[in-house]
């Protein structure tokens, strides 16, 4: 039941090379490896448009999505950006605000600016602290070029991911891209860099954002099980989706993710039918199918 369950899901949080990080994969070795294991991925990554990385002809049987996410290698809360990559993007877009350039990730990092995937210490990354942030808001407002970017997003017809910006912002973000009819999907809230609360997190289902919940939370950042479980049963599935949030050489194939995911939300009391839910039913929302 879990397999078949996998195979009709759509990851929507895959991250792909190449990269200046080290990934797993390309989007044509993804699909190869996935083909039949998976029924789509939002491809993923840091630096670089990945609506541009596939040729849809040579991936057939797996459907991949592109992305942006506006960090600084594309010029930060860039309208441009968004609307370039919608020109190659056959399906809906997915736009993620900055990650490992967003202020609240700067300022609640002291390593490199991905010290949980880089081994290879030869990297000429940056440091938090000589990394220019992308800023969402100033003075606890919305800045003009972030609500350019999230009209832009609901002229392309996309989906807005909040990326790793503070828990307050995404509520302002959130509410502004709902008064556009833009569906929102709020990344990670668990993640330490955001640490946002379930009562916030209740704010935004109220809204009618989706709260991501991903296994690497628990693979690599360590979350309890526990705690994702309790976090999900708070908000509500319909409310929820679930993501591997995999791409790193040394992570599981999103498929074998997912499905270890699952096995642990089950012995936490997460049911079938509610698994389908966040699997399967929200994704489907979000991506309009």
């Amino acid at each position: 039941m879990i397999e078949e369950i996998i195979q009709r899901a759509i990851d929507l949080h895959v991250h792909v090379g190449p990269e200046i990080i080290p990934r797993k994969y390309t989007a044509q070795s993804l699909a190869e490896a996935e083909r039949g294991n998976l029924a789509g991925a939002v491809l993923k990554n840091h630096f670089y448009p990945t609506a541009a990385m596939f040729d849809e002809k040579q991936v057939e049987g797996i459907e991949l999505y592109g992305s942006v996410v506006l960090n600084n290698a594309v010029g930060g809360m860039n309208p441009e950006a968004v609307y370039a990559a919608s020109l190659v993007s056959r399906r809906p877009l997915i736009v993620w605000l900055p990650t490992i350039n967003a202020a609240q990730f700067l300022r609640t990092n002291r390593y490199e600016i991905a010290p949980e995937w880089v081994e290879d210490k030869s990297l000429k990354l940056k440091s938090a602290g000589e990394t220019r942030p992308v800023e969402v808001t100033r003075n606890g407002r919305l800045l003009p070029e972030t609500k350019t970017v999230i009209e832009m997003i609901a002229q392309v017809k996309g989906v807005l991911a909040t990326g790793h910006i503070a828990a307050g912002e995404s509520i302002q973000v959130a509410r502004y891209a709902r008064s556009l009819n833009v569906s929102v999907i709020v990344t990670h809230p668990i993640y330490q860099h955001i640490g946002m609360t379930v009562t916030q997190q209740k704010a935004l289902a109220e809204l009618g954002c989706f709260m991501e919940q991903s296994y690497s939370m628990y693979s690599m950042d360590g979350i309890v099980i526990t705690e994702i479980a309790e976090q999900i049963k708070a908000v509500g599935p319909q409310s929820v989706v679930l993501t591997s949030d995999v791409g790193q050489p040394f992570s599981p194939s999103p498929s074998d993710a997912l499905a270890s995911f699952v096995k642990l939300l089950m012995a936490e009391g997460i049911t079938v039918p509610e698994l389908e839910t966040m699997l399967l039913k929200n994704p489907a929302l979000i991506l309009r199918k």
